[in-house]
């Protein structure tokens, strides 16, 4: 394309993209140079990794020059990932996941009518009949079935039953706003959309690329609809998913094949107001005190 300058497109593009990102921060009250630390660790990472793919010098004069950050810079964050591993696979959401889908798809927890079961917190006698426990054991590892239970019951995916049963009411965990699960979950579901377009920025034909597809009102919505289409989309989404959820659960990969994280996110938008705006125009009176009346 003549008289495309890339550069200027992608910086625009992470303009757009950082907006709501930084809303985010400013509620958080992170500064910007907290933030801008933490953008140091990932273009370091992330130059690190792509020396790796394209099998490569990785030595810290090429990375400093990729990314423009100081020997010095590059040597303390190096640092740091020595003492400090990062949040692993094995997160607290990770785990919240994998026991809402074990419980309500394997065979040991789930009844005649494919319904998951109502157990006890604890096996009850000498009987190994299904618990609460031995559910988070087995999908959880030795994470507090106590705690995980109190969790689960406070975002309402778990009930008690008269009889002082454990009933799981909802397969999908939506943990309150700016915790550490609701958190974990902004940037796995932000990362997981992200890779999904960069790679099918970067594949040939379109039979390799990932199925990412938008739909869009075409000439917007009445926002007294709104609500009937949340409700629409809670009804028919939800279903979808548990469906692609038994689905994967059905296929499960052999003990010597290669295992790859797969999943599938539906979700809705609704355009933020406040974005139309233009600061620049304004600077730092608002917009309505400087428009003609």
């Amino acid at each position: 394309m003549i008289g495309f300058d890339i550069r200027s497109a992608v910086l625009d593009t992470y303009r757009r993209l950082f907006k709501p990102l930084v809303r985010i921060l400013l509620r958080a009250g992170i500064s910007f140079t907290e933030f801008s630390e933490i953008t140091k660790e990932v273009f370091v990472e992330e130059s690190i990794k792509d020396c790796w793919q394209q099998k490569g010098d990785c030595s810290l004069a090429r990375v400093s020059v990729v990314t423009g950050l100081t020997r010095k810079d590059i040597e303390r964050i190096l640092g740091v990932w020595v003492t400090d591993q990062g949040i692993s696979d094995r997160s607290r959401l990770a785990r919240i996941s994998r026991l809402l889908t074990g419980w309500s798809t394997d065979p040991r927890y789930v009844g005649p009518y494919g319904w998951p079961m109502d157990v006890p917190f604890e096996s009850v006698g000498n009987e190994p009949t299904p618990s609460f426990s031995e559910i988070v054991k087995r999908f959880c590892g030795n994470t507090s079935a106590q705690s995980m239970l109190n969790e689960l019951l406070h975002v309402q995916a778990v009930s008690r039953t008269e009889a002082g049963l454990l009933r799981l009411e909802n397969r999908a965990y939506i943990p309150d706003a700016l915790t550490h699960e609701s958190l974990n979950r902004l940037s796995t579901v932000v990362s997981n959309v992200v890779q999904t377009l960069d790679h099918n920025m970067r594949v040939e034909t379109e039979e390799d690329g990932r199925f990412e597809r938008t739909v869009s009102a075409d000439h917007g919505l009445s926002i007294r609809h709104l609500p009937k289409l949340s409700a629409f989309l809670l009804d028919r989404g939800v279903d979808f998913l548990e469906e692609l959820d038994a689905w994967m659960a059905a296929h499960p990969p052999g003990a010597d094949e290669e295992r790859l994280g797969v999943g599938v996110g539906v979700y809705l938008y609704v355009e933020n107001e406040i974005d139309k705006l233009n600061p620049p125009e304004f600077g730092l009176r608002s917009p309505i005190e400087i428009r003609p009346r």
